[in-house]
Parts: structure tokens; C-alpha cells; sequence
């Protein structure tokens, strides 16, 4: 039975309730711990990472310096574990869904991006959280809209530390000298195959701003091919040409964070949203409610989705718990919760 088909059944001492987004990495599950009585988020990442050599002391590395991470748009990791082959990441239960849904409803509802100031609010809590991280010596390596997500009221949180660069030392399953990643955030470094580094994040994040700012990322190509020959040799359009209230010095603040060579961007990721928030002084624009709205999460394949806030924890249903035995059948255990 595939990760994606695992809703009424247990792993470790949580039960699986629904399936919230499935990726490359794993699925996403909305899960009940019954000795706390709360519900929280479960990565179940793929089994075949667990059939490579070293894996398991790999992951219980990655999974323990992201849980050590501690900050306040981080999201707080609670547990970790290994059961009959499937390893899984306990996380946060956050209400407010991705960004990637609300880039998404932008686009299918025509509602209005966010304000400047909006933006820069959000690049203020990311950067604070990167640099963080990366003082601690970790790089993301992944940072997108759907590893970006919020509570009920607007604060965003990072999501998948630690897991990017796990799935990145498999080499099964990224061919080797691939880096992983995802196409439309990937630095020029990542497509090269060099080292990654604070600045790689920084880049991703400079992508997503540019994507906040004007509706779409700063390169699109129909394959990741011509999607790399962007990203290593064309300069995007200037932003405030597709966006009128956007000043010209914010382009130049978003060039700089998207510099083909690391050494070339800024210092550090505070230091590029300290630089965005200065340049669009006089023009932040009236509070949209972009990243405080409501929104109704579609499953996708591009990560982990959240449902709609206001989900109770209680199981909703009668449905008898099941776990995962080593064959791949299922062990029936009495429903335990009922509302």
C-alpha cells in the first residue's frame, strides 16, 4: 500500500485521520496524538529512502538538528521515528494553509497580491528564520511556496529543514551529481552541482518575493532544462515594469538577491529584507489580508497542504484504527475515539 492510501491507519502512537498534500519527498498527513490530546502534522517520507545504505542513521542526524531548531517562524518539530520501514516527521498542525495556496488563489479567484508591505513583512519573518538557521549551520536547500506556511493569524512558518538535504545524499533517486531542488527556485550553484550555502537560500527566497511582487516567478520554461539555462545566464524582467507601484530601487534590492554568483548577493537574508523594506519606504500599500484570509487548500503534487482551520481533533468518524504491518497488510485495532 503506497503512502498516499494510509488515512485510518497508525504510525508509532499517531493516528493518521487525512491526507493532506503528497510530493516527491512523502505525504502529508493530518494526524491525532491521543496522550496529548492535540493534532499535529506527519511527513511519512517514501520507502525507497529507507533502502539506501546509511539512511537510517542519515535521517535520525537531519531529524534531530531540525527538532534542535528553535524560532519563531520555524515550525516546531515534536517527534521523529521509524516504524516497518516508513520514517516520519511529527511537526505543528498549522491551520493557515501554504503559500502556495494563496499564490494559487490569486490566480484561480483573481483576488489582488499582496501589498508591498505585506511582502516585506513576510521576507522579514523568512529572513529572520533563515538566518537563524543558517547560524546554526543549516541550509534549507528548498525553499518554495508549499514549505512555507501559516497559522490562523498570518505568521509564516518554514517548514521541511533538514529533509532537502536528506532526500539530496540519495543518489538512487536524484542520479548522480543532481541536485535537488525544485526548478523554478533552484540557484544557479544548485544546477551546477556546487556547493550550497546561506546564499542558496537566499536566492530561493529572492524568487519567491519576486513571484509575491508581480504574480509569477522570475523565469518560466517548459522544461527544467530550459529552466536552468535561465536561471544560469538570463537576467528576469525588471519587476516594476509589471508592477506599476513597485519602485524602481526595490528591482535593484531583487537583482542583487538573485545574482548568478553567491558571493554576489547579500551578506545575509535579514540584510536583503532590511534592503526590500527601505526600498519601497513610502509605498507598502493598504493591508490585503493575503496571508491572513481564509483559504481552501487543493491537493497537489508540489508538497504538504493543510485543511481548512477550525478541524477539531477528535476523530471524525467511527473508522477503526489500522497499522501497517511488514508484509503490507493491515492489523485492525478497535476505534478508539468516536465523536
Amino acid at each position: 500500500m503506497g503512502i498516499q492510501s494510509l488515512a485510518g491507519q497508525s504510525i508509532g502512537q499517531y493516528e493518521l485521520q487525512e491526507l493532506l498534500g503528497i510530493g516527491g519527498m512523502g505525504a502529508v498527513y493530518r494526524a491525532f496524538q491521543p496522550s496529548l490530546k492535540r493534532s499535529v502534522a506527519i511527513k511519512i517520507l517514501t520507502p525507497a529512502l529507507a533502502q539506501q545504505p546509511g539512511y537510517l542513521e542519515r535521517f535520525n542526524r537531519e531529524a534531530e538538528t531540525a527538532a534542535g531548531l528553535e524560532h519563531s517562524h520555524i515550525v516546531p518539530i515534536y517527534d521523529h521515528g521509524t516504524e516497518n520501514g516508513a520514517s516520519y516527521v511529527v511537526m505543528r498542525y498549522l491551520t493557515g494553509g501554504t503559500l502556495a495556496d494563496r499564490m494559487r488563489r490569486h490566480k484561480d479567484q483573481a483576488m489582488p497580491m499582496p501589498s508591498l508591505g505585506e511582502v516585506a513583512e513576510l521576507l522579514e519573518q523568512l529572513g529572520s528564520a533563515l538566518d537563524y538557521a543558517h547560524s546554526q549551520g543549516i541550509v534549507h536547500r528548498d525553499i518554495k511556496p508549499s514549505n512555507v506556511m501559516f497559522d490562523e493569524h498570518g505568521n509564516a512558518y518554514i517548514v521541511d529543514f533538514g529533509i532537502a538535504k536528506l532526500i539530496d545524499t540519495t543518489e538512487s533517486l536524484t542520479g548522480t551529481g543532481v541536485s535537488m531542488g525544485t526548478p523554478a527556485y533552484m540557484a544557479p550553484e544548485q544546477w551546477k552541482g556546487e556547493p550550497v550555502g546561506p546564499a542558496t537560500d537566499q536566492y530561493a527566497l529572492g524568487v519567491m518575493t519576486y513571484a509575491l511582487c508581480t504574480g509569477h516567478p522570475p523565469f518560466e520554461a517548459p522544461t527544467p532544462y530550459a529552466l536552468m539555462h535561465k536561471h544560469l545566464n538570463e537576467k528576469p524582467i525588471p519587476p516594476h515594469y509589471q508592477r506599476t507601484d513597485l519602485p524602481p530601487t526595490a528591482t535593484l534590492v531583487l537583482e542583487r538577491a538573485l545574482a548568478k554568483a553567491p558571493e554576489d548577493r547579500y551578506p545575509a537574508v535579514s540584510d536583503f529584507a532590511e534592503a526590500f523594506r527601505g526600498a519601497i519606504e513610502g509605498s507598502t500599500g493598504e493591508q490585503t489580508g493575503f496571508f491572513t484570509v481564509p483559504v481552501s487548500p487543493q491537493p497537489t503534487p508540489i508538497g504538504p497542504l493543510t485543511p481548512p482551520s477550525g478541524v477539531s481533533g477528535r476523530r471524525s468518524t467511527p473508522t477503526a484504527a489500522r497499522r501497517v504491518q511488514r508484509d503490507g497488510r493491515l492489523a485492525r485495532r478497535s476505534a478508539r475515539w468516536r465523536c
